[in-house]
């Protein structure tokens, strides 16, 4: 059992604080708490439906402390990053961009002990919750192999290079193949950019742009997309 599958193991049995006093050398648990409580603390309620949490996280550590992580620092950050993203899933907030969480050495913070900082920070594609989905505020949701992103900007590309909005680990996949445009009235637009392989939309290849329906079906390489729609709001009587 790795490391940070005792974090979850851990997770349920209550928090383990780090600024209890006698406590030993920091753990990987304490980091996954510290997040989730930063995560809580700073939730924006925005309506019945829908709660928007930050999504940009950093973690100051003694030079003793970050060292010590450094050689492993980025699972450590997945996996900090999942236990994150699944926390929110079950309280049911939303994120507008990606989630990011950096360490970041700091000798004012004692040996043992962390701080954590968050913000908001709109991108172009964020992870979608159950919550996002519920009430995504008009914003469409691309379904990839089971994970679904929320396009909150106006313009998102995919492809296999790294600067990508949506990286497709997919050989048959271009670097930048595909682009999902939101028009002025909310249409969104599919256009291949010029991919060696093609896009296909519901089985037919397209040569120019295409609006999208609710639950098209697009095919770039061997990756197969669901398009979800946002649905109309609710009835004002």
């Amino acid at each position: 059992m790795g490391i940070l599958d005792r974090i979850e193991r851990g997770l349920d049995r209550g928090v383990t604080s780090v600024f209890s006093p006698g406590r030993g050398q920091l753990k990987p648990l304490d980091l996954a708490q510290g997040l989730k409580r930063e995560c809580d603390d700073q939730i924006q309620v925005l309506d019945r439906t829908r709660t928007l949490a930050p999504n940009i996280f950093c973690i100051y550590l003694h030079s003793q402390d970050f060292d010590r992580f450094s050689s492993w620092q980025d699972t450590l950050l997945d996996e900090l990053q999942r236990v994150l993203m699944e926390h929110a899933d079950k309280q049911r907030y939303m994120f507008v961009g990606g989630v990011v969480i950096t360490l970041e050495r700091d000798d004012e913070v004692r040996a043992g002990r962390f701080e954590t900082e968050s913000r908001t920070e709109r991108g172009s594609v964020a992870p979608a919750t159950d919550a996002a989905q519920a009430g995504s505020g008009g914003s469409p949701i691309v379904e990839i192999d089971g994970q679904q992103y929320l396009l909150t900007g106006p313009v998102t590309v995919i492809g296999r290079g790294g600067d990508a909005d949506i990286i497709l680990e997919d050989t048959g996949v271009s670097r930048h193949h595909l682009e999902l445009r939101t028009d002025a009235d909310s249409t969104l637009v599919a256009t291949d950019l010029g991919s060696t392989n093609g896009t296909f939309v519901d089985g037919e290849r397209i040569r120019t742009p295409v609006a999208l329906q609710d639950r098209s079906l697009l095919k770039i390489g061997r990756t197969r997309l669901t398009v979800l729609l946002p649905t109309a709001g609710p009835a004002t009587w």
